[in-house]
Order: C-alpha cells, then structure tokens, then sequence
C-alpha cells in the first residue's frame, strides 16, 4: 500500500520506474507465449528431427608384466587429428550453390548445341542432363552428386590446407570420407592418426583458425621393449565387427582385439569394459553442439602378470638371434623344473607388434609377414612341428632302463664298410648310417656318443606298446596347456593307432627304427621342455605356466585378484629312483666327458645336463635339417631348464649347445651376482 500512496502523492521519478517495469514484465509475458503457444509446433517438430546416438568406447586395455613387474606391454597417449564436418556445413552449402551455378551454365550451354566444358565431373554431369529438355531442373541423381562433389573439395581444400600449414601432405580417400559421411558424420574424421610433438604444438596454437580442426588423445599398445617376447605376448589387430555386447549400440569407435599369443587368450580380461557415451544428432545427421553425455564410463582392463622374466628372455633372444646374424630360424624354451613356471620363451625370426596399430597391407604380409621359410609370424616354439632327433633317444632310455636293460651291457655297434672310421646299423636290406665310431658300448657311452645303433637295436627288442606308452606319459602328442592359442600337438601316435594301421607311417620294423632315435614322429619345443622338467624333478609332468594372475588396474578397486596357482600336476611318472638317476647321471656326463655331443656348452661351477639331436627333413625335393639341444641345470638341484632348436643348422652340439651356454652363463653370473639383476627364482 506504501506504494500505490506514492504512486497518488504524483512523485513522477517514481511513475516512470513503474511503468518500465511494467512494460518489462508485459514484454516477459509476450515472448513466453510466442515460445511455448506460437512457436511450440516448430520446437515440437524440431525435437521430433533430433535424436540420439548411443556410441560405445572401448576401454584402456590392461598391462601385461613379468614376474618382476616389469612392464611388457603398455599404454601411451597419442594424439589424433580429428575433423568435425558438421562445423564445416556452411562451407558445403557455399561450394554446393558455386557448383550449382557452374552446371547450370554449362548445362544450357549443351543443350542450346555448344561445347561442353572440358572438365571430368562437368562432363559427367553433362552426359545425363542432356536427356532434360528444361535445363533450369536437377534429378535427385544430379543433386547428390553435386552434393558429394562440393563435400570432397571442402574436405581436401581444409586437409590440404592443414597439411601445408604442417609441412606435409595429408591423405584423403574420397571413398572414405563419402563413407564416413553417410554413416557416421556426427562423429569425428580422422586425418592424421599419430601426430609427432611439433604437429600437436602447430594444432594447439594455430588450429582454431581452421573451421573443424580439433586434436583428440587416445591410448595406443605400446611395446617398451620392441618385440622382446612378441611370440608369446601376441599383437592386437582392428576389431570393426560386431560383439556380442555391439546390439545396445549405434555406432563403436576404433577398437583392438587380440591377434595371436596372450593377447588374444586372454582378450576379454585384458579389454575390460567398454562404456558408453550419447551424442544427439539432428535431422541432418550431424552432432548438435554441446550435446555430448558419457552415459556409462568405460571400465579399464586388467593387468597380466606373467611368469617371465623380462631381463632373461633378452638374454635369451640375444643369444638366439646369434646363430646366423639376422637369418636366424629357430626356438627357444626356458622353464623352472620345479614347477613348470615359462622363465623366458623366444621364436626366430620375431616381429614388431607395432606394425600392426595402424594396419599391415597386403604387400607387406605377403612379402614378409607369411614369406617363406622364415614366417616371422610363426611362433616355432609352441606351433612349429619338429622331429626330435637323438634328444628322442631320452625317453627310449628310460623306456628301456624301466623294462630291464642292463646299463653295463656292452653292444657291438658295426662298422660300414662305405665309410672308413664310421658306423651303420643295417636292418634287412637297408642302413641306418650311425655318427657313433664302430666298437664296444654300454648305455652311457651310447647316450653320450649318441649312437644310432644301440637305441635302434634295442628299441626293436622293447616294442612299440612300451616306447609310445613311455612317449605318452610325457604327453607327447597333445597339447602342453600352456593357454596361448598357437600350439601343435605335434604327430606322436598311439599304440592302438599303430596296431590297427590308423597311423599314416605305418607299423613296420623300419619305422619302429626310425622312432627309437627320433624320426617319423614330431613334437614341439615346449613339449619338450614339459619333458625335460620332468626328468630333472624325477618324474613329475606339470602343466606349463606362464600366467601368474590377473589382477585390476586400479589399486583401490575391490574386484579380487585371479591368481593361477602354480605347480599343478598333470601326471607323475613313477620309476625306479635309479633309472633317473642314470640318465641324468648321463646326461650330465654328455657335457662333461670329451667324448660327449653336448661338451661346447660345458661351464665351470655349473654343471649343465644336455642330449644333442640333429634330424634330417626329407620331401618335396627339399632336404634339411633341425638341430636340437635339451638341457637343465645345474645337475646337483636343477633349477633351469633349456630347450634349443635351430632350423637348418650344422648340428645340435655344434650349433644349439652354444646358444644354451649363452643363457646358462647369464643364469649363473646372475646368481653369483656377477651381471646386473639378483636372480629372484
């Protein structure tokens, strides 16, 4: 009432503040009722035009560590230079209408009779608009045309331009961008998807001057020790096809799946779990600004930690790759003995991971990738199928030890007479040539001389039921379990498919002689460090490991730890204790004695226990060989086991033997503390 009093008191300063606030709250009131009476059916339709894009992001893939913590396999942010084509629609329209005008003149320039222009999509054009008597319309062809005409040059004009401004030139498929645009224009174009320091710093400072330029970080695999281990810890591959989780979906960014090794066994711990984000999109397709949501925040992957040992499985590689400087083919496999634990597990030759980020083309897998004989991508170690050799010839010696051969017995081993000095073993009509010189041999200087002879002629006499059955026990022939995808069983029969002639090699005396000393059947390398293991532990088969548990990303997160228990037996081989005895006393004694095969990998204080074997490979007019040393050590309480194979080598002791010497060497100064990193097994 107080002021209604003023009011009629007539204090004009006091009217005029009335009456413009009236005027205010009329105005108010006029504009609410043009909002939400007048302009309600065009909001309504506008809305109606509007929808939402459900988009899935993959999440930050998991870490995979060694037994130390080292990392192996990472993550490193790196920044993408992105292209936002709904910022650049008036550009569209303006070169669409400039097209528009430069058809409509020469189109009635070919229908009034003249020339046509010279130029390729004029031209084009042309071809169908002289079908039309009235030169002023456009089919809906002609329009979608000229719409993708006027697209491509906007995109290439601002790509060109951003590449000059970079020093470089940047590629656009126009195929792609038509693509990209049909399906998923609310999303980002990649331009530049790895963009160096300099670039990212040019982008941040000079890239709000160019209409839809924006950088964007993403997390890429990253290998901070090349491919150390490539083999075994695998590579990812683009993943654009459908999950299982991709139907509550419209569109997935780029993601990764694991191509081969642990990051494929285990892809979907590593992946973790994708979230989502909402995005809406207008009648035109294109995203409305600010209007972006993270509906579900992605869920990192977990962590995977292995039983290797990054510092050893350098080692090995290094003493790997120098067997032929660069032309190296070949495996190598160390395990602890006391458990089944992988320490380190190398193929030759490797690869690097990183290639395939960005893609692999077809040359290049062609010609190098799948290029025989190397096959980088062949991991020899768990997938290569090899005949044994006379490292064979330690299961036939425990067969035979374990069915009453008498070790002292001596066994005459022939001469042959096509070669001065040397050996031959000859069953019917045909001979077995022996590396053994003719003369008297009991079983340890048979092993250790690697006698073909003495195992044939006693193989024969032991039967194929109890040298396949001792073969079996290993688990020759089946898979190890070692749970990395690529993995042979290698061809090892069973008695019963050689009795009823199921086995392509067939049953007679000459084949039961091939197999006594480790031809006609194949195994593969981590069989036989599965077999050497066994052997130095005295009879227990475990199952290989070389996961030691997935645990979380985040260190806070409640989600439990999966531990894979170690030393889990598959099966145990019960022997007399001294038929183990005897051949690891024989064994030992091949690196020892100067007469033994194994001797160029003999170190002092450190007594390694090896069998050489050299198989010949013979067919398809090709004939080579692959060379072979098993070992463990040292010989009192073994510890390590070693497992190399050479393709195309001289022989086992001249060729493998030196390369386990290498990693016994390292083995040992590491435990006496002579070469960097304690030994922590």
């Amino acid at each position: 009432m107080l002021v209604f009093d003023q009011l009629n008191k007539g204090d004009r300063n006091l009217r005029i503040v009335a009456w413009a606030m009236l005027a205010g709250f009329l105005a108010l009131a006029a504009q609410l009722w043009r909002l939400q009476v007048f302009s309600a059916d065009r909001y309504r339709a506008t809305q109606l035009t509007q929808s939402f894009k459900t988009v899935r992001m993959p999440a930050l893939r998991g870490k995979i560590l060694d037994r130390h913590r080292n990392e192996l396999v990472g993550n490193v942010p790196r920044f993408r230079l992105d292209l936002y084509l709904h910022e650049l629609r008036p550009q569209f329209k303006a070169e669409y209408q400039k097209i528009k005008q430069q058809v409509l003149v020469a189109k009635r320039g070919a229908v009034g009779g003249e020339a046509a222009p010279e130029e390729n999509f004029l031209a084009h054009l042309l071809s169908k608009f002289r079908k039309h008597k009235n030169a002023a319309r456009f089919t809906s062809d002609e329009v979608a045309a000229m719409e993708r005409r006027a697209r491509f040059l906007v995109v290439s004009n601002t790509v060109a331009a951003v590449g000059a401004r970079m020093g470089l030139s940047l590629p656009l498929n126009e195929e792609a961008l038509q693509r990209h645009y049909l399906q998923r224009r609310f999303l980002p174009l990649s331009v530049l998807p790895n963009c160096t320091p300099a670039q990212v710093a040019f982008v941040t400072e000079q890239g709000g001057s160019i209409p839809g330029v924006a950088l964007e970080q993403v997390a890429v695999r990253s290998y901070p020790n090349g491919p150390l281990g490539v083999h075994l810890l695998g590579h990812l591959r683009r993943d654009d096809g459908e999950g299982e989780d991709d139907s509550s979906f419209d569109y997935r960014l780029p993601d990764y799946v694991g191509g081969i090794g642990l990051e494929q066994s285990f892809d979907r711990e590593l992946r973790g779990v994708p979230g989502a984000k909402s995005i809406l999109v207008n009648s035109a397709g294109y995203r409305a600004r600010q209007a972006e949501e993270v509906l579900t925040p992605a869920q990192p992957g977990q962590n995977l930690v292995t039983t290797l040992d990054r510092d050893l499985q350098k080692e090995v590689e290094k003493a790997l790759n120098s067997v032929k400087a660069g032309d190296e083919r070949g495996a190598v496999v160390v395990m602890d003995p006391r458990n089944g634990d992988v320490l380190a597990m190398a193929s030759a030759p490797a690869f690097n991971p990183v290639e395939f980020i960005d893609g692999v083309s077809s040359a290049r897998w062609t010609n190098f990738f799948m290029a025989e004989p190397w096959r980088p991508m062949f991991n020899r170690a768990t997938y290569g199928e090899y005949a044994p050799g006379s490292i064979f010839k330690i299961i036939n010696a425990l067969a035979l030890l374990e069915n009453g051969l008498d070790p002292a017995e001596l066994f005459t081993v022939g001469a042959d007479p096509a070669r001065p000095g040397r050996s031959a073993y000859h069953l019917g009509r045909r001979k077995i040539e022996d590396t053994a010189p003719p003369g008297e041999y009991d079983f340890r200087r048979a092993f250790i001389r690697s006698s073909n002879s003495y195992f044939i002629d006693h193989g024969l006499k032991l039967g194929w039921e109890k040298l396949l059955a001792m073969g079996h026990h290993f688990g020759l022939g089946e898979h190890t379990g070692i749970r990395i995808g690529e993995e042979a069983d290698g061809d090892f029969p069973t008695f019963s498919a050689v009795q009823s002639g199921r086995w392509k090699q067939g049953s007679s005396q000459g084949v039961l002689a091939d197999v006594s000393i480790g031809q006609q059947i194949t195994v593969t390398p981590v069989q036989m460090a599965v077999m050497l293991s066994t052997v130095a532990n005295g009879g227990k088969v475990f199952w290989p490991r070389v996961v030691d548990r997935l645990e979380p990303a985040d260190v806070l997160s409640e989600e439990p730890t999966v531990n894979v228990k170690p030393g889990q037996l598959r099966d145990r081989i019960e022997l007399p204790q001294r038929v183990w005895d005897l051949v690891r006393a024989a064994m030992r004694d091949d690196v020892l004695d100067n007469e033994g095969s194994g001797k160029a990998s003999r170190l002092k204080d450190f007594a390694v226990c090896g069998k050489t074997g050299t198989a010949e490979i013979k067919g398809n007019g090709r004939k080579d060989k692959v060379t072979w040393f098993a070992s463990f050590g040292p010989y009192e309480a073994p510890r390590y086991v070693v497992i190399v194979m050479v393709e195309s080598g001289g022989s086992g002791g001249g060729t493998c033997a030196p390369v386990a010497k290498q990693i016994y060497q390292y083995l040992q100064g590491r435990e006496q503390g002579t070469v960097k990193g304690l030994a922590r097994n």
